[in-house]
């Protein structure tokens, strides 16, 4: 703090007025009368008890204590402009750059095939996308958002919801043509190896199992034979797509491949599932504009691989 409450603008008047020894053009420069910026210097020399000009009629010259304060106010001055501009440009580079963390899955399957159309939509933003599972901890990372497959509710944090998704099963078409005679998923299962998400930490209360999934449809035959397991449902859906098994799609993770023909969708209703997609950050972050744009965007591109 300064010492004895002495204003910043009584400093910053002071050292006007010490550069061009003139209340009148000190005043001149400050948008200020003459009689006020005298004033304003009276008070600052009571204040410090200590006189900081001689006074005459054509104005007025630094006493030897005024000539001390003119060169330390000046290079404290500097000191806080130099300030100014590093924290102006430090902001500007953060505004430019936005750190995401994304769901690995969805980052790989939904995001990575929009990213062309991201980069024309929001060309000022820098985005650095890292994969992460469990919600990002955004007092030691340096992650601005999330991309998260959660409940949305988190302490401190602004979540703010993007999708619901939903659970079908597909296969690839190469292997759909070896069973022509196949039409139902119960057909399928026991004919061709069942791929399924085994659920992470934070997402297992929404994810559903072949088990649960057929316990929809028909709770007296819900048994099924073994199922291949992977750490993430991109890894089931990859492995689909390789012709190696029917797999429990999550919708918009598979939406671009069953665009590409990738994968078919069997004839069966999906279920939705718990949890839902949403964008994750700290509350401060949403104060930025890049921050906004980009949640807008990325509800739009969810609205247009949403079922129906």
């Amino acid at each position: 703090m300064i010492e004895a409450n002495i204003s910043l603008t009584a400093l910053q008047s002071f050292a006007v007025v010490a550069a061009e020894l003139s209340f009148t053009k000190a005043g001149q420069i400050l948008h200020k009368t003459p009689s006020a910026i005298s004033h304003q210097m009276k008070q600052l020399e009571q204040q410090l008890n200590v006189q900081l000009f001689y006074r005459k009629s054509k104005g007025v010259i630094l006493t030897p204590a005024g000539k001390l304060l003119k060169a330390d106010v000046n290079h404290g001055l500097a000191q806080i402009n130099a300030g100014i501009r590093q924290a102006r440009l430090k902001a500007q580079t953060d505004r430019q750059t936005l750190v995401l963390a994304v769901i690995p899955s969805l980052l790989e399957h939904w995001l990575l095939p929009r990213l062309s159309r991201l980069y024309t939509a929001l060309p000022a933003i820098q985005l650095e996308l890292i994969a992460m599972d469990q919600l990002a901890d955004f007092a030691s990372n340096r992650v601005h958002g999330h991309l998260h497959f959660g409940r949305g509710a988190f302490a401190n944090l602004d979540s703010r919801w993007l999708a619901d998704e939903y659970t079908y099963p597909v296969i690839s078409p190469t292997l759909r043509q070896q069973y022509p005679h196949l039409s139902s998923v119960r057909d399928w299962i026991g004919q061709v190896p069942l791929l399924a998400y085994r659920g992470g930490v934070e997402d297992a209360p929404a994810n559903l199992g072949w088990e649960a999934w057929l316990n929809r449809f028909n709770p007296s035959d819900a048994r099924v034979p073994r199922v291949n397991t992977f750490s993430h449902v991109g890894l089931a859906i990859g492995a689909a797509k390789h012709g190696q098994g029917m797999a429990l799609g999550w919708h918009h993770i598979v939406h671009h491949a069953l665009n590409r023909r990738e994968l078919e969708q069997l004839p069966v209703e999906p279920i939705k599932l718990a949890f839902s997609y949403h964008l994750v950050a700290p509350k401060c972050q949403w104060f930025r504009p890049e921050m906004v744009a980009l949640f807008e965007w990325l509800k739009l591109e969810f609205s247009l691989s949403s079922i129906g």
